[in-house]
């Protein structure tokens, strides 16, 4: 990936479910003043486009066609990202567990995959930019500035998983979301294209017992060499 000598810096910030990669990377951006990145409202969003279309999400062919045609639309900003369709937006939508579930399926797949690096890639061209994932750092953008794998015990991320869906009136076991959890884990692991791993000369930072502030402070001072060489977010 061939990178701009006017680029802005970039930050990875990748790992599994549940680990507090997405919560930690919204405060990053807001305190570096730098745009979010979300790899997964893309996922989401091609689940949330095949579900609609009431196609075959095993599809490989059938989604590439499909993805393709999809007219979407993308706002990036400090703490959140938009996507529309159509004019509508659709973001709140993406958080669904049945949109979710499928998300994890259909992200197994190479057009799908290709699909969302090629928004990922566009976004973040010009840097500027906390990138969270799950191959930010090893696939998508390799030569990013500062790289963080996040990661946390199963049964700590399955709980915090919990505790969220239950904020949003979601009646489910922490058993059923560990094991789903558990599942993902595997799929995300064994996958044939880019499967999740700590990119090279990523900081491994482990979530389990660390609040949220720790970790921001942890993280903000190994990105804070590279904003004095970064222009601000207009």
């Amino acid at each position: 990936m061939a990178v701009s000598p006017n680029r802005r810096v970039v930050v990875t910030v990748d790992g599994p479910a549940g680990s507090g990669k997405s919560t930690l990377a919204k405060r990053l951006a807001r305190q570096c003043n730098l745009r979010y990145i979300e790899s997964g409202a893309f996922y989401r969003a091609a689940a949330w486009l095949a579900l609609q279309a009431g196609g075959d999400l095993t599809d490989p062919t059938w989604l590439d066609g499909l993805l393709k045609a999809a007219p979407l639309h993308v706002r990036s900003e400090t703490d959140r990202i938009s996507l529309l369709v159509d004019g509508r937006e659709i973001t709140g939508e993406l958080r669904l567990p049945a949109v979710g579930d499928k998300a994890s399926l259909v992200a197994t797949f190479r057009p799908v995959r290709q699909w969302v690096l090629a928004h990922l890639r566009t976004l973040g061209a010009d840097g500027g930019c906390i990138a969270e994932g799950r191959d930010m750092g090893s696939r998508v953008f390799p030569e990013a500035d500062v790289k963080i794998f996040l990661d946390a015990s199963l049964a700590v991320r399955a709980h915090r998983r919990w505790l969220e869906l239950q904020q949003q009136g979601l009646a489910i076991s922490e058993e059923t979301v560990r094991r789903d959890m558990a599942q993902r884990d595997q799929r995300d692991q064994e996958r044939q294209e880019d499967p999740l791993r700590v990119p090279p000369g990523a900081h491994r930072l482990d979530s389990s017992g660390c609040g949220i502030e720790e970790m921001q402070e942890i993280c903000f001072r190994l990105i804070r060499p590279y904003l004095e060489n970064t222009r601000p977010l207009r």
